[in-house]
């Protein structure tokens, strides 16, 4: 059979130079696309974070405005209806006319250790009563220790940060929670 001269077709090595240039593309296209991934599922974990803290300063401003009293950076005490199990207090909303400065059964928020190893790092906790079917809270119920955060940065002055204003009534209070792959997420809010 005689040959032709001109080759219908490619020689192997253009064949295996196609297929190279082919697979690294699929390679580069294929990084980009987990790249994108992981940007969205950062994205959606500072998002989460922000709603988060929104909720919980929401929750302090209702708390805030049916307090008789107010303590900032408060002693911890020995009538406070939760323990604080090593936890730093942060602020204490007093619920009785009777005890302004918060001593006995008063809402605190505390920062420090989580109570189980579900929580990631440090935790905001709220030791008050719960809330009745209509949205108040129902004073006379037992008080009870709840995660509010988790991911709170570690440190003396983080995770729940509580200062007055000097010249105004008002709370200046900033919430921060450390998340790993997206870094650190603050809010903060005047009430």
């Amino acid at each position: 059979m005689p040959r032709p001269d001109r080759c219908d077709g490619f020689t192997l090595v253009e064949l295996l130079m196609a297929a190279s240039l082919g697979s690294l593309l699929f390679g580069v296209l294929l990084q980009l696309l987990l790249g994108d991934l992981r940007l969205g599922a950062a994205m959606a974990a500072r998002l989460q974070a922000r709603s988060q803290q929104q909720r919980t300063l929401a929750l302090l401003r209702a708390e805030l405005a049916m307090a008789h009293g107010v303590d900032l950076d408060p002693y911890p005490s020995a009538q406070w209806p939760c323990g604080l199990a090593g936890r730093r207090p942060v602020l204490a909303i007093a619920t009785d006319p009777a005890d302004p400065d918060g001593r006995g059964r008063a809402i605190v928020y505390s920062v420090g250790s989580a109570p189980s190893s579900i929580w990631r790092g440090q935790v905001l906790m709220r030791c008050g009563p719960a809330y009745s079917l209509d949205g108040l809270p129902s004073l006379e119920s037992r008080f009870q220790n709840r995660v509010l955060l988790d991911s709170l940065p570690e440190g003396a002055e983080a995770g729940l940060i509580a200062r007055r204003d000097p010249a105004l009534p008002v709370l200046h209070l900033t919430l921060e929670q450390a998340l790993s792959p997206s870094g650190r997420v603050r809010t903060t809010a005047a009430l």
